[in-house]
C-alpha cells in the first residue's frame, strides 16, 4: 500500500516510514499541507494519508478543509498528532479525517490503525 506521510519533521517521517516499510507499505513524504496537496494530485494510487496537525505553510486542518472543498484526496486521512484536546480531535473528524493517532506511537499501534481504517 502507498501511504503519504505529511509531517514537517524529517525524523518523524523517517520513523514512520521505517514502520510502514516493516509492515510492507511504501511511504511518500510531504513537508506540509501544500506539499501534501501536490503529492496527492501526483499520486492517484495513494491508499492512506497520515497527516500532522501543526506544520508551516498549510497545517493539517487547512489541508482537511481544502480537501473538503475540492475533494482532491480519495484516500482515508488519519491525523497523527500531539493534539489531545477532545474539541481539536472533533474538529479534525468533522473536517474529513476518519481517525487519529497520538504521537508518539509504536509500529503495533500504527498497524492496528491501518487495519481499522483500510479494511
Amino acid at each position: 500500500m502507498k501511504v503519504l506521510v505529511i509531517d514537517d519533521s524529517k525524523p518523524i517521517f523517517m520513523m514512520v516510514s521505517q514502520m510502514l516499510k516493516e509492515l510492507g507499505h511504501e511511504a511518500i513524504w510531504a513537508e506540509n499541507g501544500q506539499d501534501g496537496f501536490e503529492k496527492v494530485t501526483a499520486n492517484s494510487d495513494l491508499e492512506l494519508v497520515l497527516l500532522d496537525w501543526n506544520m508551516p505553510v498549510m497545517d493539517g486542518l487547512e489541508f482537511l478543509k481544502k480537501n473538503g472543498a475540492e475533494s482532491f484526496c480519495k484516500a482515508p486521512i488519519v491525523m497523527m498528532t500531539t493534539e489531545n484536546k477532545p474539541e481539536k480531535i472533533q474538529e479534525a473528524l468533522k473536517n474529513g479525517a476518519i481517525d487519529y493517532i497520538m504521537k508518539p506511537f509504536t509500529a503495533d499501534i500504527l498497524e492496528n490503525k491501518i487495519e481499522m481504517v483500510c479494511d
